[in-house]
């Protein structure tokens, strides 16, 4: 992973940190298949209306960076 890689992953997680607080970080995970594709994977127990709201939120803010800067990410949700 790319120092640039890391400073947007983790700039990420800490928007979707501040809309969601229940959720912590449990580690980034590049996709097996695809270059510049990163899985940010946290803990959360979240039912499934609020992680329907934290996916919309995630895609809009992950667009802005692939257009910007090339990088994709997700954020997936772990139960805890």
């Amino acid at each position: 992973m790319t120092h640039k890689a890391k400073e947007l992953a983790t700039h990420l997680y800490e928007e979707t940190k501040k809309q969601f607080p229940e959720i912590a970080f449990s580690y980034i995970q590049p996709h097996p298949e695809q270059a510049r594709r990163f899985w940010i994977k946290v803990r959360a127990s979240m039912n499934e209306d609020r992680r329907a709201q934290m996916r919309e939120f995630v895609a809009d803010r992950a667009t802005d960076i692939l257009i910007a800067d090339g990088y994709s990410f997700a954020v997936m949700v772990e139960q805890s």
